[in-house]
């Protein structure tokens, strides 16, 4: 795809994304369709040379589209929202454009310092006290992650890494039931196991943590050995809405 290409399809991109955008409405929440429907669809095996670019968008329209489930469409309440609004499509194509790697200050030293800067604003609506900073995850299982490898890490001083985890105490991490499945799985990628991820009893009309049974399951675990590394509040649960008194936790 040479540039006058590039200008060509980009325009045409923006043109269906404003056109499905539009028509939103009128398509269902979910494909009609059985699984496999979509993989009996693409072909066996890739092609050997390259295709036009007329015949992929066309695959695209009529083989991928209808076979989505729309996130933006105004009756999809399942999980949570998606929020891509025009203004973060058009962020994304720019991003795209660019393909930076933004590993480092030295690899996209503006995105680095945007992003601090950000993180501060963050801060600030949170009306959290300066010296609180972070960075901005690729997604909410990431960030989960690593704030677990960082109650991990803490509550080792710092030897998890250095050392690993078999010989030392073992980590406790507690939550009640309502906290999101990427709990569990951080809980796994980290080491720590499933059985030291102590699930505390939600009830009530907020389906809030019982902070009493959870002081109770610290005192008893320091008690027994082991070593109490983080408590995961929930805000908000995706599954009933679940929220914890964060003051009490």
């Amino acid at each position: 795809m040479d540039n006058s290409e590039f200008r060509a399809w980009s325009r045409r991109a923006a043109d269906w994304g404003v056109d499905y955008r539009d028509t939103l409405r009128e398509r269902p929440v979910r494909p009609a369709l059985a699984p496999g429907e979509v993989f009996r669809a693409i072909e066996v095996s890739p092609p050997e040379t390259a295709e036009p670019m007329e015949r992929i968008f066309a695959d695209f329209e009529e083989k991928i589209v209808p076979g989505m489930t729309h996130w933006q469409h105004p009756r999809f309440f399942a999980y949570f929202p998606a929020n891509a609004a025009p203004v973060s499509v058009v962020a994304d194509y720019l991003v795209s454009a660019m393909a930076a790697q933004c590993m480092l200050w030295q690899t996209s030293p503006a995105a680095t310092e945007l992003e601090t800067r950000t993180v501060d604003w963050m801060r600030q609506a949170l009306g959290l006290p300066e010296g609180f900073s972070g960075v901005i995850q690729d997604s909410a299982s990431s960030a989960t992650l690593a704030a677990v490898l960082t109650m991990r890490e803490r509550a080792l001083d710092w030897q998890g890494n250095r050392k690993g985890l078999a010989g030392q105490a073992r980590p406790r991490v507690y939550s009640s039931d309502q906290v999101h499945t990427s709990i569990d799985r951080a809980i796994w990628v980290a080491g720590i196991g499933e059985e030291n991820l102590v699930r505390i009893p939600a009830a009530g009309r907020f389906r809030a943590m019982d902070t009493v049974a959870l002081e109770t399951a610290i005192v008893s675990d320091r008690e027994a050995g082991m070593l109490p590394a983080g408590i995961i509040a929930c805000v908000g649960g995706t599954r009933t809405g679940g929220t914890d008194d964060i003051a009490a936790v």
